[in-house]
Formats: structure tokens, sequence, C-alpha cells
């Protein structure tokens, strides 16, 4: 039981770090686009972070 607990552990950490990586990487994008771009999307610029994290870690 504790090696399936330890195992659970450290796939959940791996696994965060992946959806961490791809916060990054949709908030670089997105960091690209103009303003206008965005207001296009519906997404205010000061929400990029949240916009971001909440995608990636949308799935967990």
């Amino acid at each position: 039981m504790a090696r399936n607990n330890a195992f659970d552990a450290i796939s959940g950490f791996f696994g965060d770090i992946g959806r961490a990586r791809r916060a990054s990487h949709l908030y670089s994008d997105f960091s690209r686009l103009s303003d206008d771009a965005l207001q296009a999307r519906g997404i205010d610029r000061a929400d990029l972070a949240r916009i971001a994290f909440d995608k990636a870690f949308s799935d967990k």
C-alpha cells in the first residue's frame, strides 16, 4: 500500500511539472499577442497568468 502511495505522489509531482510547463508555454504564447488580438479573444492582458494556469491545470 505504501508503495502505491509513493508511486501516486511521484506521478502527481511529475504531472504537475508537465502542467506547469504547459502553463508557461501558454503564457508565452498569449503574451506575444497584441492587445487587439487578445481583446478579440476576450482576454485582458492582466489575466494572462490566471488563464494560462487555469487552462493547463483544468484537467487535473
